[in-house]
Parts: structure tokens; C-alpha cells; sequence
């Protein structure tokens, strides 16, 4: 047996009569824009209880539009974390603004008030706070220092459908627009690049909306330049179904996450950092002892369990940015993060066969640190 690090087609499996509706779908030959694009924007207003969503074809886009919707142009400069995936600095950069690189808090993956409030400037325009895995980066007193200094914040919501802050109110819905993505392997994951932006403010939906396709206000009248970033509509289709199940997705993800902590609890060593009841993880993310890494790596390998290391170069070593004129610095909770981190499989519906092959790969894996 071997276990994958995702398994999307998971999420399908409980949907009932789902083959013969996809094929429906797909015999229609309505492929781009409709109706299943207009439900699945509509179920997620109602599911995140915001005003606004718009749809478009993957994550970076959604970061991408957001920025560009909220009128940052270059030179200005905008606060994220260096932790993160790629996109979120390259969406920066699309929109010619300048990205300030920000240390996570030592007691998360995150940013924090403490890590991003020495670092704005007459310059700052918007902070991008990022819920790696799910955690919630600070929300809350993020929000609060950027209108206390008039600053935008675009929540990049790429790992965190789901999860909540310990407010109860879900990630994606404090800040002035909120990128999410549906790439497959996302806790509602469609069946190939996907996102969308959510927001209360009627104003930048509307310049979302025009700039995601073509900029186009009716069939060939375009008020404005824009891209071509439409969401397909089979993969809504997909998305809306699974939205519909997301109940039995959030509860089976749980599950799997609750026979990690079970484990780990009895192990030294290791860290994790605090999971609520409303934290909802896309990725089960260990900090592992000085050096250990990727000897663990390859023994779970050998023993048929992936793994992947998100993200093992931060994003202030990475060449594309020091090309573009960026001196590599020190963060130090960056860096030892990203020399000690492991991610672990993490899907719903695991079957109780897996969990058990998990837990005896595990327990050989890691008998060195009960």
C-alpha cells in the first residue's frame, strides 16, 4: 500500500449519482460561463456569508485581481510573509508593486501584529496575511492595525477554505477582498486550476468582475483593460457539489487530523502548533528536531508514505526575486521553519485501513523520539 500526500477524487466519492450528472454536464456542451458558474458564486456567498464572489481561473489570479481591483501600482509596497507559496510575492510583482518580506510569529506558520507592524512605511499600501495550511495568521489584530493605518488587507486564503479564527467567523471574511483557491489538492478542490475572491464591497467586485474577462461590461463593449481569467463550467459544476458535501469533507478531515494529534502527543521533540476546534488543516505540517528532516522524509518514503516539504527554499532566497534586484536577509522563524518542516497526507474520507498503515509506518518511522 502506498498513501498519496492528496487524493482529491476522495471528495467525489459520497456525492451520489455523480458520474452520470458529470457526463450530463458534460454532453450539454455549455462549457465556459452559465449557470453552474452563477450557483457555485451564489452557494459560496451563502456559505461565507459575504455579499460578493466572483469566480475565476485559479488562486494567483484571484491574488492577482484583488491587487489590481484595489489600485496598488508600482512602487507601492505591500507586507506578506516570505513562508508562503510563490504566487503570493509573483502576484505582487504582476502588478509592479514592491513586496516586503515579513517574519512569521514564532508560534505559528504565520504573520503576526509583532511581525508586520515595524515594517510599514508612507509606502505600505496592503498586507497580505497568509493561513498557511489553515492556521489563522493574526486576522483579527491584522485587520485592526491596517485601518488604523489606512492599509489594505487582501487575506490570501489559498490553504484555509474552512477554517475559522477563534472568533468563529471563517478565514476569507475580514479582510477589504479575500483570495481563495480551488487548485485539486485544496480542501474544496475542483478537478483542475481554480479561485475566486470574496468580498463585502460592491466597488471592487464590480472591477473584479470586469477585469476577469477582458474587461468586458456586455458581449464586445470592454471599459477597461483586463485578462482572461474565467472559471470553466464543468469544474464549477464539480465545486458546487462538493460545497454542497463540504460538511462530510470538513468532518472525515478531521478525522484524519485527530489520529496525527493522538500520535504526536506522545512523541518529544516535535512541534505543532495549536489546532482548535476551528481550525480546518489542508496540510499536516510538523516541525521536526535540527537535522532530522530529510532522513524522516526518506524513511517514510521507503515505507510508502509520501510526504512534501512546504516550503523548503522561503521566498526571500528565491533567484527570481533576487534577480529582480532583492537582497536575501535573515528571518530567522522563516528559516528554521523552512530547514525543519514535513507535511504529512492529509485528505477526507480516509478509510480505517490507511489510518492504520499510517499509524504502523509512523510508529516505525519515529520509535527514536516516544
Amino acid at each position: 500500500m502506498k498513501i498519496p500526500i492528496a487524493k482529491p477524487v476522495n471528495d467525489i466519492k459520497n456525492i451520489s449519482n455523480f458520474e452520470k450528472l458529470f457526463i450530463s454536464e458534460v454532453m450539454s456542451g455549455l462549457y465556459i460561463g452559465g449557470k453552474n458558474v452563477t450557483d457555485y458564486e451564489k452557494s459560496l456567498e451563502q456559505f461565507l456569508d459575504k455579499k460578493y464572489v466572483a469566480s475565476c481561473n485559479s488562486g494567483t489570479d484571484a491574488l492577482i485581481l484583488s491587487l489590481m481591483a484595489l489600485g496598488i501600482k508600482p512602487g507601492d509596497e505591500v507586507i506578506l510573509p516570505s513562508f508562503t507559496y510563490f504566487a503570493t510575492a509573483e502576484s505582487v510583482m504582476h502588478v509592479g508593486a514592491v513586496p516586503v518580506f515579513a517574519d512569521i510569529d514564532d508560534n505559528s506558520y504565520c504573520l503576526s501584529v509583532k511581525t508586520v507592524e515595524k515594517l510599514i512605511t508612507k509606502k505600505t499600501k496592503c498586507i497580505i496575511p497568509v493561513h498557511l495550511y489553515g492556521y489563522d495568521s493574526d486576522i483579527k489584530n491584522i485587520t485592526k492595525l491596517a485601518k488604523k493605518n489606512k492599509i489594505f488587507v487582501l487575506e490570501d486564503v489559498a490553504q484555509a477554505f474552512g477554517s475559522k479564527s477563534k472568533d468563529n467567523k471563517y478565514l476569507g471574511t475580514y479582510g477589504d477582498i479575500n483570495a481563495f483557491s480551488n487548485f485539486p489538492s485544496k480542501t474544496l478542490g475542483g478537478i483542475g486550476d481554480g479561485g475566486f475572491i470574496a468580498t463585502d464591497n460592491l466597488s471592487l467586485y464590480k472591477k473584479v468582475s470586469l477585469l476577469k474577462n477582458h474587461g468586458q461590461s456586455s458581449n464586445y463593449e470592454h471599459e477597461i483593460m483586463g485578462t482572461n481569467s474565467r472559471l470553466d463550467s464543468l469544474n464549477a459544476f464539480v465545486l458546487n457539489k462538493k460545497l454542497s458535501n463540504f460538511s462530510k469533507i470538513d468532518k472525515t478531515r478531521r478525522k484524519f487530523v485527530k489520529n496525527y494529534l493522538q500520535f504526536f502527543s506522545k512523541l518529544e521533540n516535535i512541534y505543532i502548533p495549536e489546532i482548535n476546534n476551528n481550525t480546518l488543516l489542508n496540510y499536516f505540517t510538523v516541525v521536526l528536531p535540527d537535522g532530522h528532516r530529510d532522513k524522516i522524509q526518506k524513511l517514510l518514503e521507503n515505507e510508502g508514505v509520501q510526504t512534501n516539504i512546504y516550503y523548503k527554499k522561503p521566498l526571500h532566497k528565491q533567484k527570481a526575486l533576487i534577480d529582480y534586484g532583492f537582497k536575501s536577509k535573515s528571518l530567522k522563524n522563516t528559516d528554521d521553519l523552512s530547514e525543519n518542516i514535513l507535511s504529512l497526507p492529509l485528505y477526507s474520507n480516509p478509510s480505517k485501513i490507511e489510518l492504520e498503515f499510517i499509524n504502523k509506518k509512523l510508529k516505525k518511522v519515529f520509535k527514536d523520539y516516544v
